[in-house]
């Protein structure tokens, strides 16, 4: 927990930020954004890729176009839990 000083320095921050850089304040109060459609583009090419892979055969080739998939959702910030 934070002490009565500690959450009135927090406080005069976050008035200072939003009168500074309104764009970040409220990027901050909703969080992150949402990943580009380049991303989820990225991990469905790899996955599809991945699949026809191993269908044909080259198990390492198809591992490795799933591990490239989840590098894409990693970078849009997917969480696995």
């Amino acid at each position: 927990m934070l002490s009565e000083s500690e959450r009135q320095s927090l406080s005069e921050i976050e008035r200072m930020l939003a009168m500074e850089e309104p764009a970040l304040a409220q990027t901050l109060v909703v969080g992150r954004p949402h990943g580009s459609w380049l991303h989820i583009a990225l991990a469905a090419t790899f996955g599809v890729l991945g699949v026809l892979l191993l269908v044909l055969g080259p198990v390492g080739a198809a591992l490795a176009c799933f591990g490239c998939a989840a590098v894409a959702m990693l970078l849009r910030g997917f969480t696995w839990t």
